[in-house]
């Protein structure tokens, strides 16, 4: 169905938002709860998010400010995106970064686990978050962040994929976090 759906413009721009809620909502309900962080440049909002709260004594009440962080630091990445990828890709990737800050902003995270189990917690955010995701790149646009690096990538002619790129940016991240 979605392979026939994606065909329209507006079911397709329907569906990058669904994933974008998709996302936000898995992000939101299975692993911020856990005190655990998103990779790529979702985590470092989260962590810049998390400094700002703790050294700068801000408080944000109920919202996340990490979405509006986070859509902030896409606008550079979107400006280098739009030589390479052009004008419609970028333009469906703004309204889909838009619709993930605003999502992830606005979602409550619970205050307590929603599955009582921690690897079970993170195995469906991460498969959620995966279907989101690719619901997204399949509609011929991205998450933001590292997907529109990893698009830009591919179009370059460098061969890696999305997913490998950020699979090794993580690994890095993490690796430099330790």
């Amino acid at each position: 169905m979605l392979n026939t759906a994606v065909h329209r413009p507006g079911l397709r721009m329907l569906a990058c938002i669904f994933g974008e809620l998709l996302i936000a909502f898995s992000l939101n309900y299975f692993i911020v709860p856990l005190g655990l962080y998103a990779g790529g440049s979702m985590g470092v909002c989260q962590l810049i998010r998390t400094l700002l709260q703790t050294w700068g004594g801000l408080n944000f009440d109920r919202y996340d400010i990490a979405g509006i962080l986070y859509f902030l630091s896409n606008i550079p990445i979107l400006l280098y995106a739009r030589r390479i990828l052009g004008r419609k890709f970028v333009l469906k990737t703004v309204v889909c970064t838009m619709a993930f800050s605003l999502f992830y902003s606005v979602i409550p995270a619970p205050s307590t686990m929603v599955v009582n189990d921690t690897l079970t917690a993170c195995l469906l955010g991460g498969i959620f978050v995966g279907v989101g995701s690719g619901v997204v790149l399949t509609c011929s646009s991205t998450v933001g962040g590292l997907d529109i690096v990893g698009v830009c990538l591919s179009h370059k002619g460098v061969s890696i994929s999305v997913g490998r790129f950020n699979i090794g940016f993580n690994a890095a991240l993490c690796a430099v976090c330790l």
